[in-house]
């Protein structure tokens, strides 16, 4: 009986000991990936020269060269000024699956925090009626997490812009609306916005769901939205902060 019991003890210590080296090495990852990602945002910021008299600001400059050696599915940036979102957007290719980046990393990393990517679905210019960006709900705080925030009225008044950088040029978008919505598929579930009528539709249903928002009006044929969303804990719900692209 007592080597019985000593044998058990021996295996519950290696049980423990695996445990913690498997929830060692996911830190040591995301942990890496964290620094991966704080080092690329750090290449994108421009430090223009300053003076006394002429004090400067860093400015955004995205080097979309850069980006594609590092890896070629980068096909823009978004930023959210004076938040901690400042991430390069990933679109699978074809040698991917649709949502390959929701469980690998801008490096092609298996596992979290992920990236921020769209789907094959959506235009990588910009140019469908509506464009969704996915990004996880981090306990640490990164990636979309913040994205709850907007739920408070003085934040969601305080940080109306939106910046996403392309290739071709900078997009500017302004928060209408934070909301809690359920786990559909928007595009699919709207026709993938074919219609005004559709997009108007959605833009309603945001208004009747919505913590906060800044109503539009009609919208016409030229209004482009831009849907960023996240997951709730311990739910299967999402939650979406849309936004209006600006003229341009």
């Amino acid at each position: 009986m007592s080597s019985i019991k000593q044998n058990w003890k021996k295996y519950a210590l290696i049980v423990v000991l695996i445990f913690m080296a498997i929830v060692g090495g996911i830190l040591l990852h995301r942990r890496h990936e964290a620094n991966y990602l704080k080092q690329l945002n750090e290449k994108m910021i421009y430090h223009p020269p300053t003076t006394e008299e002429e004090p400067s600001e860093p400015e955004m400059a995205v080097d979309f060269t850069y980006l594609a050696s590092e890896n070629p599915d980068i096909n823009s940036w978004i930023t959210i000024p004076d938040t901690k979102i400042s991430y390069p957007i990933l679109q699978s290719g074809e040698d991917k699956k649709e949502d390959y980046y929701l469980h690998h990393n801008v490096d092609g990393s298996y596992g979290y925090p992920g990236v921020i990517y769209m789907q094959k679905d959506n235009s990588a210019e910009y140019s469908d009626r509506v464009t969704v960006l996915y990004g996880h709900n981090m306990r640490d705080g990164s990636m979309f997490a913040g994205l709850h925030k907007y739920a408070d009225s003085k934040y969601f008044e305080k940080h109306p812009d939106i910046d996403v950088y392309t290739p071709s040029g900078t997009k500017h978008y302004k928060v209408f609306a934070a909301l809690q919505y359920d786990d559909r598929h928007i595009l699919d579930a709207y026709g993938y916005f074919k219609t005004t009528e559709a997009v108007q539709a959605f833009y309603e249903e945001c208004g009747s769901l919505a913590d906060n928002i800044t109503y539009l009006g009609h919208l016409d044929e030229d209004t482009k939205l831009l849907v960023l969303s996240t997951c709730e804990k311990e739910s299967d719900k999402r939650y979406l902060v849309v936004a209006a692209l600006e003229a341009e």
